[in-house]
């Protein structure tokens, strides 16, 4: 079985579509899973995924991107506490509806939930979706312990403000729970799923990398569709959309594009 015809009978076995992923990526992540588990070829591979679930779970987990930390790329953090979402709360009498989207282990998501917090809002003035395709990430993300690693960008001040470490375990700390109170998290195919609306922010940082083209431009246009307007498109550092007004965005600064319809 060559690969092509591995990943057509995977996705139909796994319910997700590959197609809008990077082929060489795809490969690589299942070659490098299939090394670990003693699998010679694709067809051992597919009749492993059809005879056992904890395999299954352990493909999507493997394929799925869960590398985050709080406060990533700071600087961007930063113009996000000072200028993204003050703007969002002078300009706004609803309740502010953020989307995190993939969300990882939860770190972006909660940082966001802990500037709101500093901005003075109320658990009861906004609300913080967060969704992602791997259900045992999802389950960290809610359980929120987190390495030293990942919290290497958090200010002194916030450290002690809302985590605690954990006396048990060595540079291990859980978040408080009034921020984890703050997020709810859910399972979704960013792909294939369809998208709810409303959102005045949406976080999509660090995932179009792994993208074709082709899919980015569909991303794009249902993060966009799904916005409303004068609503903020944050992506990672890296990640750029070229000809944002096809896509009726504004580039604003950093990795952060405005909706604006004219």
């Amino acid at each position: 079985m060559d690969f092509e015809s591995f990943k057509n009978e995977a996705a139909y076995l796994l319910k997700i579509n590959f197609d809008g992923y990077k082929l060489k990526r795809v490969q690589r992540r299942t070659d490098s899973l299939m090394r670990r588990h003693n699998i010679e070829d694709y067809k051992k591979c597919i009749d492993k995924l059809k005879k056992d679930n904890s395999f299954k779970d352990a493909y999507l987990k493997n394929f799925t991107i869960n590398t985050s930390e709080f406060f990533r790329n700071p600087k961007s953090f930063k113009y996000l506490e000072n200028e993204i979402l003050p703007d969002l709360i002078n300009k706004n009498n609803d309740k502010i509806k953020i989307w995190s989207a993939p969300c990882s282990n939860g770190s972006e998501p909660y940082t966001v939930a802990i500037i709101l917090n500093e901005l003075g809002l109320k658990n009861n003035e906004y609300e913080i979706l967060a969704s992602d395709l791997d259900k045992d990430i999802l389950k960290k993300a809610k359980e929120a312990y987190y390495s030293s690693s990942s919290l290497k960008n958090v200010p002194d001040k916030l450290m002690y403000k809302y985590f605690n470490p954990l006396s048990d375990e060595k540079n291990l700390y859980q978040l408080s729970r009034k921020i984890r109170n703050s997020v709810k998290f859910e399972k979704k195919d960013l792909i294939n799923d369809r998208y709810s609306s409303g959102w005045n922010l949406i976080l999509s940082r660090n995932f179009f990398i792994y993208l074709t083209k082709e899919q980015k431009d569909i991303l794009t246009e249902k993060f966009t569709k799904n916005l409303k307007n004068n609503g903020y498109l944050f992506l990672g550092n890296t990640e750029f959309i070229f000809n944002p007004r096809k896509f009726n965005l504004d580039k604003i600064k950093l990795s952060f594009y405005q909706k604006n319809l004219k």
